[in-house]
């Protein structure tokens, strides 16, 4: 009795545990963008609409990205960079949100590339990361080929590490960005049973 009765809380955990966190994210995110411009819009309107601040929130995002897709928007855009640019703090909070959304946001290839695995922080340890960008550098013995790996910390995968490392010691994870960062944020708890990984000789050569 006792067995059957924690199998069966085991099974209702794993199935309200996500819908509680997701519900509780979602609430979270959605009473932080509608008190954006919800309020303000509550007072010029003189009553309260549900969502309305989440929905001119939505708005205002795409008329943003309509004026990034036109000659004038872009020119607009990069004068009220200019602006922020000035103010130190200010410079530094912007530019690190605007790198770590784009690179979440962009297709694979502009934002993180492929998901690998490098000994890190010492010889047999392994970790997980994702290629942001392939780079030169000057060594002694003439140009060295290197890889930008970003080390998402969980559960939060905003923070992390950055680190370049020699092609050599990559192993490329034969898996999607989406399955990589999964494996992450659950802190391996969402992992296939099997890791397939390439060097990236073995890469090179397909």
């Amino acid at each position: 009795m006792g067995s059957w009765l924690r199998t069966r809380f085991v099974a209702g955990l794993l199935v309200t545990v996500p819908l509680i966190i997701t519900f509780l994210i979602l609430r979270l995110l959605y009473r932080n963008l509608n008190g954006l411009l919800g309020p303000w819009l509550d007072r010029l309107l003189g009553w309260h609409v549900p969502g309305l601040g989440l929905l001119a929130t939505a708005m205002l995002v795409l008329l943003m990205g309509l004026l990034a897709a036109n000659f004038a928007g872009k020119r607009l855009i990069v004068l009220g960079e200019g602006i922020l640019s000035r103010m130190p703090l200010v410079r530094a909070v912007y530019r690190t949100t605007k790198e770590i959304v784009a690179a979440v946001a962009l297709p694979k290839g502009q934002g993180l590339r492929e998901p690998v695995m490098i000994e890190y922080p010492r010889s047999g340890l392994w970790s997980y990361g994702f290629v942001t960008a392939y780079i030169e550098r000057e060594a002694a013995g003439g140009i060295e080929s290197l890889a930008n790996v970003y080390l998402p910390s969980p559960p939060m995968p905003t923070s992390g590490a950055l680190v370049a490392v020699r092609l050599d010691d990559l192993y490329y994870l034969d898996m999607s960005n989406e399955q990589a960062m999964k494996l992450i944020v659950s802190g391996g708890m969402v992992a296939p049973p099997r890791l397939t990984a390439r060097s990236s000789v073995t890469k090179n050569d397909d």
